[in-house]
């Protein structure tokens, strides 16, 4: 997904050139891209465990590996959009298998270093895939070599998948082993608290240069560079998260990286010192780079056995703040102004900080609630 993701923006002035169409037109290909992931994470939810681990990951990403190769030889801009819609719909199914695999093999605090090192891996991709892609247009190839590459390494999952045991990751046939899925405050709160971090999120990413041109009156190119200072913050955090998440809790971590992100946000915001502000957001980058992982490695924290459900939801949550933030921030932009709306974000983490202390506090009362059942 980093693969197909990261390097949209640099692939939408090529694709129109190739395809001879409307910028603006390419660019909601990027829409389908998300769409299709928010429907693959929900397809995951019931389908995982029907098809088995195994069977849905052979199939996913041989699909992924087709439609890149579709995208190399089309002539068709249709083709495009349904190839792009197909690999976010089976990208999302991956990052479900991904969640559930690392749930399913490693547990306790070696579980959430594992689901942390998948966001360093996400951020890793997000570099590495561009610098092929800016090889590729420095040296007059097609646009869709980038994506050929991505579409590579799904063919090396799919090779690697054949010849995987995972037995570990699959549930019994047999009905009377089969788990049901466990819920309960606690990972229904992992599942809230990641759909307001990625709504505060995508909020900041969506407004923040405009923010900033406005509030400092400065040129609109040099506003953007805030949005470089977070992704580059972004990559060196992930891979020290991966570090801190070995020696720390998840709770303690989630909840100190949530309380960082609240006040680092709030200065942003309230700042009148333009020098500030590069520093603040490579702060910020650096505190929110594993955000998305964490929470799913404290949601399943609360239950005994983690399903590919629970890890669905959590996903489907993230991925529906992710998604649907910048029209709701538009929506509230047009009645209370970018400012106001500004100010929304550090509250939002706020409101995620105290849900993460309320369930943090239940959590003792639900363990002994489950030693008793058992």
């Amino acid at each position: 997904m980093a693969g197909f993701a990261t390097q949209f923006g640099m692939l939408i002035e090529p694709i129109a050139e190739k395809f001879a169409a409307d910028v603006n037109d390419v660019a909601s290909i990027f829409s389908l891209l998300n769409g299709g992931a928010l429907a693959g994470t929900i397809a995951a939810f019931f389908f995982i465990e029907k098809l088995g681990i195994k069977r849905i990951t052979l199939l996913s990403y041989s699909l992924v590996a087709l439609s890149a190769l579709a995208l190399h030889l089309t002539s068709s801009l249709q083709l495009v959009m349904l190839a792009m819609t197909l690999i976010g719909f089976c990208g999302g199914i991956g990052l479900c298998i991904a969640g559930t695999i690392v749930v399913s093999v490693w547990q306790a605090k070696m579980q959430s270093t594992m689901l942390v090192v998948q966001d360093a891996t996400f951020n890793v991709a997000g570099v590495v895939f561009p610098l092929i892609t800016t090889y590729a247009l420095t040296n007059a190839l097609s646009w869709s070599y980038s994506y050929l590459a991505v579409g590579l390494v799904a063919l090396g999952t799919v090779i690697i998948s054949l010849f995987t045991n995972f037995s570990l990751c699959e549930q019994s046939s047999n009905t009377e082993e089969k788990q049901q899925s466990e819920w309960n405050f606690g990972i229904i709160s992992g599942g809230i608290g990641l759909f307001l971090g990625m709504l505060a999120l995508y909020t900041f990413l969506t407004w923040a240069p405009l923010f900033v041109k406005q509030k400092f009156d400065i040129p609109f190119e040099e506003a953007g560079n805030i949005i470089t200072q977070y992704w580059s913050a972004a990559l060196i955090g992930a891979l020290i998260s991966t570090l801190i998440v070995t020696r720390v809790k998840i709770h303690h971590f989630l909840v100190g990286i949530i309380g960082l992100a609240m006040v680092i946000t709030f200065v942003i915001v309230t700042t009148d010192k333009l020098n500030w502000i590069a520093y603040l957001t490579y702060g910020y980058g650096f505190v929110c780079a594993a955000l998305y992982n964490a929470f799913i490695a404290y949601g399943v924290s609360f239950v005994k056995q983690a399903s590919s459900k629970n890890v669905s939801y959590i996903l489907i949550s993230g991925s529906t703040g992710a998604m649907f933030s910048p029209a709701i921030s538009s929506f509230f932009e047009r009645i209370i102004g970018l400012q106001t709306v500004m100010y929304v974000i550090p509250v939002l983490y706020a409101a995620i900080f105290m849900l993460l202390i309320a369930s943090s506090r239940m959590k003792p009362a639900m363990s002994a609630q489950s030693l008793s059942a058992s």
